[in-house]
């Protein structure tokens, strides 16, 4: 190939990356999959939490395609062999606009059809969203507000991955923020996913020098009155958050579990002793995000509507199950009460996840199938 037909190859890549990249970010995705075949690569855009087919690539263009997504994350071309992660503003070559455009994150993996890549997509509006917006009950809201309102203890969200737990804790930083300017709020982040005013915000490397150990041990010298720690993920983890919680601080943070119930038996099993939790949680809130019904077309799942690209669905709202650990919990927990009991406990304080769920169907906001999908079958 001479150097005139390789420049012209650079360019078509080039301008093929831009034009998916444009594309997905259209859709509303919140990620785009570029995934080899024996035959090509298909990509496939995560929109509501639902991958869709997008779009196919031809085999002679797969791997430049990958290279392409690794020269703009500045990672390793001509290595193929290891997993990578890098990140990149997207600005394309036909915006001006550079302060409103996304920040995205790209990962790669060998397989053995050739590398897979994941382009993950942080927009710069959800910056601006706010507790009222995020589709929780009033006072569902107004219990949350009440609760970072307070100068210590612990502030847990839980559940699946994709839940929205991220966007919830970084509107309860804005509201404690709007609220409360004068305080010191510090964020323990893995990766930084939104830039917010006002909080110190710190990217840790679990793998590397600046784990989340290191940081804990380090920042409560900073004179902090919050902290974010952005995922409880081991022992050690869950015993810094309780220390930092019974020593004064307001702590906010997260953790892979189903409901609130199952996330205070997480903590016993971490090793936390029960006088110390019941002494540092403040509250536990539960959270999913359901579909919500197409407006245009009504759930017809029509292929020419482009609100909701024939899903039937566009956007999501939150389902929450919040609730705070008052005296009738914490004799619970000391008397290391199994899940069900505490389930049946914390039901008393307002309706669960399925109750909430199935008010917002009730509503039109979304519907049973949705329901089954996210949270399940009501009785397993």
């Amino acid at each position: 190939m001479d150097n005139q037909a390789s420049a012209d190859a650079r360019h078509d890549v080039t301008a093929l990356v831009e034009d998916l990249l444009i594309r997905g970010l259209a859709t509303g995705a919140s990620d785009l999959h570029f995934e080899p075949t024996d035959r090509g690569m298909f990509v496939r855009a995560r929109v509501d939490g639902q991958l869709i087919d997008f779009e196919s690539i031809p085999g002679d263009l797969a791997g430049n395609v990958v290279s392409r997504l690794k020269i703009l994350a500045s990672l390793l071309t001509y290595r193929v062999d290891i997993p990578q992660e890098g990140s990149f503003r997207f600005s394309s070559s036909s915006s001006s606009d550079d302060d409103g455009a996304p920040d995205l994150r790209v990962a790669t993996f060998p397989t053995i059809r050739g590398e897979r890549a994941v382009v993950r997509v942080f927009r710069p509006e959800l910056r601006f969203q706010l507790l009222d917006s995020l589709g929780m009950a009033d006072e569902q809201v107004m219990v949350l507000r009440k609760a970072v309102s307070q100068p210590s203890g612990l502030i847990v969200l839980t559940g699946p991955a994709g839940s929205g737990k991220t966007t919830t804790l970084y509107a309860l930083l804005r509201e404690l923020h709007s609220r409360h300017p004068e305080r010191s709020v510090i964020a323990l982040e893995d990766p930084v996913e939104q830039r917010i005013d006002g909080v110190t915000q710190i990217q840790i490397n679990p793998h590397g020098e600046l784990s989340y150990e290191r940081c804990m041990r380090s920042l409560l010298r900073q004179d902090p009155q919050v902290l974010l720690l952005g995922e409880v993920r081991d022992s050690k983890t869950a015993s810094m958050v309780i220390e930092a919680a019974l020593t004064g601080h307001l702590i906010l943070t997260s953790i892979h579990s189903g409901y609130p119930a199952e996330t205070i038996v997480r903590f016993l099993e971490m090793g936390i002793p029960p006088y110390q939790l019941v002494s540092a949680l403040t509250l536990v809130c539960a959270q999913r995000l359901v579909r919500r019904i197409c407006s245009k077309c009504g759930n017809t799942k029509t292929e020419s509507c482009r609100r909701c690209l024939g899903t039937g669905y566009a956007g999501r709202t939150a389902v929450a199950h919040v609730v705070r650990i008052n005296e009738d919990a914490r004799a619970m927990i000391l008397n290391q009460a199994t899940v069900p009991q505490l389930r049946a406990a914390l039901a008393a304080q307002g309706p669960d996840l399925r109750a909430r769920a199935a008010a917002l169907a009730a509503e039109g906001i979304t519907n049973e199938d949705e329901i089954r999908r996210v949270i399940g079958l009501e009785e397993w």
